[in-house]
């Protein structure tokens, strides 16, 4: 298993966070949304982008995505608040459902 998250940030603002946090996750950088487009997440609503001089071209919706090695989509869960996240026992509960069977 391995765990990845994908945000908007810089790859700057990306080690920063990781340094800070002491986080293992491998951290991508989608500042073109790329990813983002390609699962269909990116936010279409008022607060689509951050202000300059961040400047990425819009913000994604707020998803937690459980993925196989193929890139099929087992669980997905996504917050109709922009500035919420999924609550970490839900996805752990989420992972263990989907990892053990």
């Amino acid at each position: 298993m391995k765990i990845l998250t994908v945000s908007t940030d810089t790859p700057g603002e990306l080690a920063k966070g990781r340094r800070k946090h002491h986080l293992g996750a491998t951290m991508l950088s989608d500042r073109e949304l790329a990813v983002t487009d390609r699962f269909g997440l990116r936010n279409q609503g008022i607060h689509s982008g951050p202000p300059p001089p961040i400047a990425a071209k819009a913000l994604p919706v707020p998803t937690s995505l459980l993925v196989d090695e193929n890139g099929k989509v087992l669980w997905m869960d996504q917050s109709e608040n922009y500035q919420r996240r999924s609550d970490p026992d839900y996805v752990l509960a989420a992972l263990r459902e989907h990892l053990d069977s």
